[in-house]
């Protein structure tokens, strides 16, 4: 038992840390990515938080101590063969046979009473929830609102049979149901396009398996129920489940639709109700982030899928699970110290919990003798003293690939034809972007794609007419003229770029052709200017003017 709640602990510290690095990254990756990947990342460390428990039913809470051999240490000296070392035992004749109860299995009592308690009052609630809905629940028999539901499932390709409902219970539109899912849906005067949004947005849960997602969610946050860490990454995956069911809505809209869109989402404020349940979705997510979530639906620009976030959630979160897996199996085996006959014994740990690309001195000593090192912190690969940042052996019998984007240059291993290795040779930069690819793809593409959406890239393309970004990203230039305000605003109202600096001195506007290519960009009167800032600006006091109506200052 005691090897179980180490590994539940440090699994709970290490998870816990890559949650809240993820949290701590996500703005950053919500310039490039999109909400879907960043969504489903988290999935990724939900199950991580899960998976690496294997409880050991056999080791008994409460055990009684049966007089037997006391269990030796075993010695290796040097490299010859274990020895046992028998140890007396003091007082032997006085042990006792009465239970003998260590705080290991008092703590894992307490773990498993807690998580007991914890899932018995969401079942309790859920259940009672569903219980008071059934009963305040009616079916929605308005030939407008079935034919509406029905053609949205058409629309998006679902075929099982989902209710729809009015209830008196509750105060916003939810699904509820994994078997038998129906929607719920507050008596309120909803207009036809409200309707359409909202039966959407609950539409698009229930095709993406949102319910079970967070029924994952629960279990990860049961298990883990001491850490307030986890409780953090539930809303924060409630945020993105929201944000993504947004993303999905309005895919491929133009901005009038997204602003109906945002306006139904505003107008359901109101109807926002206290009586909820873990295992159901929510149209409405809170006040706090309604802000970040209009202007989410609101933007228009191109991003990535978000592959590679998945795939890095899945590298870190494997490497920790791998580590519990090879933690268990050797703490039951007996401890082995050895001893050097010319030295001093000494113990040092042999495995170290978490994962990146740090250099592991088992993989890398034996090519020490081409000038391959590694620094005093164990942070950096070294190469004659300078700091690699691409490491690669195709043929090594053990994985060894290492990557640090601060390094300076890229290396491969060179071996003869039986294998043996001959030395170390440096390659060039298209070279180790060959071997880079074979694990970030995504990455690849991004060094080469002059389309990319982050800033640099995105206003790379407006280089040949005098546009360039500083290299920190704050500050746009016109031909050395700091820019004030620049839009490129295409044929259907959307925005391909915006970019405001109270501090600049020139308006600017890109001048496209009939076929959407940039000719030029030309100077706009502060007249002008103003007109576009006052429709960016509107959206955002609207929902100011929105939020004081509905939620006024005590």
């Amino acid at each position: 038992m005691q090897n179980f709640m180490i590994t539940l602990l440090i699994c709970s510290v290490t998870m816990s840390a890559l949650a809240l690095f993820y949290m701590a990254i996500t703005p950053l990756l919500a310039k490039r990515y999109s909400v879907k990947g960043r969504y489903y990342a988290w999935l990724v460390i939900v199950i991580g938080l899960i998976i690496p428990f294997r409880p050991q039913f056999s080791n008994a809470f409460v055990k009684v101590d049966m007089p037997s051999n006391t269990a030796v240490p075993i010695i290796q000296i040097g490299n010859g063969v274990p020895v046992t070392v028998p140890v007396p035992v003091e007082n032997s004749s006085l042990s006792s046979a009465l239970p003998n109860i260590s705080l290991w299995q008092i703590a894992a009592a307490v773990w498993l009473v807690g998580m007991i308690i914890f899932i018995a009052y969401h079942v309790i609630k859920h259940c009672r929830f569903l219980k008071l809905a059934a009963h305040w629940s009616e079916n929605i028999t308005d030939e407008q609102m079935l034919t509406l539901i029905q053609d949205l499932k058409i629309q998006m390709d679902l075929s099982k049979n989902i209710g729809l409902q009015f209830c008196d219970s509750i105060g916003g539109p939810m699904m509820i149901g994994f078997a038998s899912p129906r929607i719920l849906l507050p008596k309120a005067d909803f207009t036809k396009d409200e309707l359409h949004f909202i039966l959407k947005h609950e539409l698009v849960h229930y095709k993406r398996k949102d319910l079970w997602y967070k029924c994952l969610v629960l279990i990860a946050t049961a298990i883990h129920w001491f850490n307030p860490i986890v409780y953090l990454m539930a809303k924060a995956i409630d945020i993105q489940c929201e944000l993504s069911c947004d993303e999905e809505v309005v895919r491929s809209t133009d901005g009038n639709i997204r602003q109906q869109y945002s306006e139904t989402i505003i107008g359901v404020v109101k109807y926002q109700s206290k009586l909820k349940t873990a295992l159901s979705t929510n149209f409405y997510g809170g006040k706090k982030g309604m802000k970040k979530r209009i202007f989410s639906i609101m933007d228009t620009s191109k991003k990535k899928a978000g592959f590679v976030i998945v795939c890095g959630a899945l590298i870190i979160t494997m490497g920790t699970s791998f580590a519990f897996a090879a933690k268990a199996e050797t703490q039951d085996q007996p401890e082995i110290i050895k001893e050097d006959v010319k030295e001093d014994i000494t113990i040092s740990p042999d495995f170290s919990y978490g994962y990146k690309f740090l250099p592991d001195p088992k993989i890398y000593a034996k090519y020490s003798t081409y000038g391959i090192t590694i620094s005093d912190d164990g942070e950096m690969l070294l190469y004659n003293g300078q700091r690699v940042r691409l490491f690669v052996d195709e043929y090594s019998d053990v994985e060894a690939f290492f990557l640090d984007e601060a390094g300076t240059i890229d290396l491969t291993v060179i071996r003869n034809a039986s294998g043996s290795i001959t030395g170390i040779e440096s390659i060039s930069e298209d070279k180790a972007r060959e071997y880079r690819s074979a694990f970030f793809a995504d990455d690849l593409n991004a060094t080469t794609n002059t389309q990319d959406t982050t800033d640099q890239n995105k206003y790379g393309q407006y280089s040949s007419y005098g546009i360039t970004l500083s290299t920190d990203g704050e500050v746009l230039y016109y031909n050395n003229q700091r820019v004030k305000l620049f839009v490129d605003e295409l044929s259907d109202g959307t925005f391909k770029a915006f970019w405001v600096d109270e501090a600049g001195t020139v308006n600017l506007s890109v001048v496209r052709g009939s076929n959407g290519q940039i000719t030029a960009i030309e100077s706009i009167s502060e007249e002008k200017a103003q007109e576009y800032h006052n429709l960016m600006n509107g959206i955002d006091e609207k929902i100011d003017e929105r939020m004081k109506e509905l939620f006024p200052e005590n």
